[in-house]
């Protein structure tokens, strides 16, 4: 079994992704508390939380793959596109509440928060969409879709890497990302989803 057949590999990347997630909520609560240079204390609490909140959520199903108690292929791939489709809503609101709380415009704010939600719901969807059971034409769309995104996250974390700035985040991004990638055109998975 190489590195990236390993779902546990993949399960501490997404750990260490979370927990550098959690510490930067964290540093964001405590630089808005003292009110450091450019920091407003109300919107750096409300992101802050948010953040951490999001890093709990990634943390606890990177735990569980790491754990084996998410085993199959097809569930681990389910599993993440859900996850970051309820990141995607949960970060979405308390941005807009962060901006609203800072007298940003109160309209744009809430469409933000709409987009969020509405782009999460979609992500979810199709998450529910992978493991279902079915073989359906839809399954091929989203199977290409994803390959698209894995292949674009991948590239991002290259990116991360050659910046320095992001080396660490990059790299786990990239083995998460690689990971999903062999998921996504291992036969087993191809099947489940009409390929």
């Amino acid at each position: 079994m190489s590195f990236f057949d390993n779902p546990r590999n993949a399960g501490l990347a997404l750990m260490i992704v979370s927990i550098i997630d959690i510490i930067g909520g964290i540093a964001l609560i405590i630089l808005g508390a003292i009110n450091y240079e450019g920091y407003n204390t109300v919107q750096s609490i409300i992101l802050g939380v948010g953040e951490i909140i999001c890093g709990a959520l990634m943390f606890m199903y990177g735990q569980k793959v790491r754990g084996g108690v998410i085993s199959a292929k097809i569930e681990i791939l389910a599993q993440f596109v859900r996850v970051i489709g309820v990141i995607t809503i949960i970060g979405g609101i308390f941005a807009a509440i962060a901006n609203i709380a800072i007298g940003a415009d109160i309209g744009a704010s809430i469409v933000g928060a709409i987009v969020a939600i509405i782009l999460g719901l979609i992500i979810m969807f199709i998450g529910s969409k992978i493991n279902d059971g079915k073989q359906t034409i839809g399954d091929k769309i989203i199977w290409i879709i994803l390959l698209i995104a894995f292949v674009i996250m991948i590239l991002v974390a290259i990116v991360e890497i050659i910046s320095i700035v992001g080396i660490i985040n990059g790299i786990c991004d990239l083995i998460i990302y690689i990971f999903m990638l062999i998921l996504l055109v291992d036969p087993e998975v191809k099947k489940e989803m009409n390929m």
